[in-house]
């Protein structure tokens, strides 16, 4: 669901983060982050409308930056998207970033938050984990910045995230 910056940045190039990566390794938290940051933030959008999205961002005056999140969740349409990724980065300044954590990392998490892997219930978390991390090996290849969250908790994510994103342009590049 789409999130409305706090203040829109002024002037600048029109700029879209895309943050995509296991499930569990805070995506969402990222996606908060950017939204503080004051970029235009959507979840789950589906693979098809992000197209329209980046239009709407470089065409906008009042959103000049803006992030969404793709994910497993998109099942067989991430298929589309090394395609449509590479269509995007003519439209305007595009920003793949990937966020991983290892095996066992990912496990915790879902054991803590009780929650189930998008993949289902039927084989466990680490299978799940294993299989989405397969799926997903064409999209990390295009990633422009892989970040491993292993090591980070929420806040030390979200300033990690803060600290490569704020500014304007130029200062918000990952180095």
């Amino acid at each position: 669901m789409p999130r409305k910056p706090k203040t829109a940045p002024q002037g600048g190039t029109s700029e879209l983060v895309i943050l995509t990566g296991l499930s569990g390794a805070g995506k969402g938290t990222a996606l908060k982050c950017l939204e503080d940051l004051g970029y235009y933030s959507v979840d789950n959008l589906p693979i098809d409308l992000i197209p329209k999205l980046a239009e709407l961002t470089k065409d906008s005056p009042h959103i000049r930056r803006a992030a969404l999140v793709v994910d497993i969740r998109e099942g067989h349409a991430l298929k589309s998207f090394p395609a449509m990724y590479g269509r995007l980065k003519g439209i305007l300044s595009t920003t793949l970033v990937f966020l991983e954590a290892d095996e066992a990392t990912l496990v915790r998490r879902f054991s803590e938050t009780r929650r189930p892997h998008p993949l289902g219930t039927t084989r466990s978390v680490a299978r799940s984990v294993r299989a989405e991390r397969r799926m997903l090996a064409p999209i990390r290849a295009l990633a422009d910045h892989i970040i491993n969250t292993s090591k980070f908790n929420v806040h030390e994510l979200r300033k990690f995230m803060a600290e490569k994103f704020q500014g304007d342009r130029e200062e918000s590049k990952i180095m």
